[in-house]
């Protein structure tokens, strides 16, 4: 098999804490990962959007700056980001070579091949290291201590939300959530959180000490506003510009989908988990068109317990379409499934469309008719369907879209 066949072989492995595999392999690498200086990001919601805020302000303030995200909303390449940019293919596949000759020969030796996420956040590390960068901004996967981005050389350490997702790895209450992300958290570096109103959650994040100082929000901003706040707070601390208002951050940042892409107003969200959806839905107040498509989680039921008891039988949501997201580690929620949960006890039923383009035309259909707006959420991996639907209906550069700042 070639090298992306032996990568994408890796997702098999599924989502794995623990350093075993990540460590020896990084030090066979001669540990690129602590050649440079990392802000490291750990959180429930908003861990991206904060990554990808400070990014565009350590760019500004004249740093070469190595940003890892995850997951990719159309390109593994774009976990990868240099001053914004997604490295090239090229690039990606050179490093992902030297990833593999180094797992194999780690295997040969007894030891265990990296997971997908492991592998990728290798490559990346190599990638930073050769190319220069002078600021890494790196974002966790899931957890915190047992999570490979734990490695990295961090002099500051950012908690963003604490809410109840990957229940089934990280534990089953907030307390637990709170223990893993503060993980990240080592001896004598200054760690920032957001206030947490759980005093359950405080107690966890307060144990590590005078390392932690809180940020408090204003009530009921909306998510993105909190974290250009949040950034703009990190950036006075470590002496850098301001961020620039205009980042960009697909399915996340207020100025994104682009106006030219729909003749109607779309917003597009990247929120899938049960405090993502509840900020999202509470947020909207013009009437609109809902497309919501999910992928497959361990407690569905529960992630759409509170919209479906309230928010989804609001007059604001005129109409909502199902659909079934493409791509993604976990198949779709079947369309059939969603539409019980969502439109229990609506009046009117919902319309299924299962391909996310012809859910998303339908939608801005309807929406031209009533005069109203479209709302697109529920996975990552939709953001990334209608990203790939409009580049290609449009003719457009998708590395150019793929930018962040």
């Amino acid at each position: 098999m070639n090298d992306r066949e032996w990568l994408t072989e890796r997702q098999f492995a599924g989502m794995s804490l623990g350093l075993e595999r990540i460590e020896p392999l990084l030090e066979r690498l001669g540990n690129p990962q602590i050649k440079f200086p990392s802000i490291h990001v750990a959180g429930t919601n908003g861990k991206g959007s904060l990554c990808a805020l400070l990014s565009s302000a350590a760019c500004d303030s004249g740093f070469k700056t190595g940003l890892f995200t995850t997951p990719h909303l159309v390109t593994v390449e774009e976990r990868i980001r240099m001053d914004g940019k997604p490295i090239s293919p090229e690039e990606f596949d050179n490093y992902l070579s030297r990833i593999r000759m180094a797992s194999e020969a780690l295997a040969a030796e007894g030891g265990e091949e990296p997971t997908f996420y492991e592998a990728t956040f290798a490559i990346a590390m190599l990638a930073f290291s050769d190319l220069g960068v002078q600021r890494g901004i790196i974002e966790t996967g899931m957890g915190g201590a047992g999570d490979a981005t734990r490695l990295v050389d961090a002099d500051l350490c950012v908690i963003t939300t604490i809410s109840l997702d990957h229940t089934e790895v990280l534990g089953p209450t907030l307390a637990d959530i709170a223990q893993a992300k503060i993980g990240i958290h080592r001896e004598g570096v200054p760690t920032v959180a957001l206030q947490h109103e759980n005093s359950d959650v405080m107690e966890v994040l307060s144990s590590v000490g005078d390392d932690i100082w809180f940020y408090e929000p204003e009530n009921n901003s909306e998510p993105w506003r909190i974290w250009n706040e949040f950034a703009n707070r990190i950036c006075l601390a470590m002496n850098w510009n301001p961020v620039n208002p205009n980042t960009i951050w697909p399915g996340r940042s207020h100025n994104w989908p682009p106006q030219e892409w729909f003749n109607r107003k779309v917003r597009i969200s990247a929120a899938h988990n049960l405090e993502g959806l509840c900020k999202e839905l509470d947020q909207t107040q013009k009437p609109c068109i809902v497309v919501i498509g999910m992928t497959e989680k361990e407690n569905l039921e529960e992630t759409l317990s509170d919209v479906t008891s309230e928010m989804w039988h609001s007059h604001t949501f005129r109409r909502i379409i199902i659909t079934e997201p493409t791509s993604g580690r976990k198949p779709a929620v079947d369309a059939e499934t969603l539409e019980s949960l969502v439109c229990a006890n609506r009046l009117d039923p919902a319309l299924i469309r299962r391909n996310p383009a012809e859910a998303l035309e339908s939608a801005v259909i309807m929406a031209n008719q009533e005069g109203v707006d479209v709302l697109v959420l529920g996975s990552v991996y939709l953001v990334g369907d209608i990203i790939r639907y409009v580049v290609k209906r449009d003719d457009l550069d998708l590395w150019q879209q793929l930018v962040v700042h």
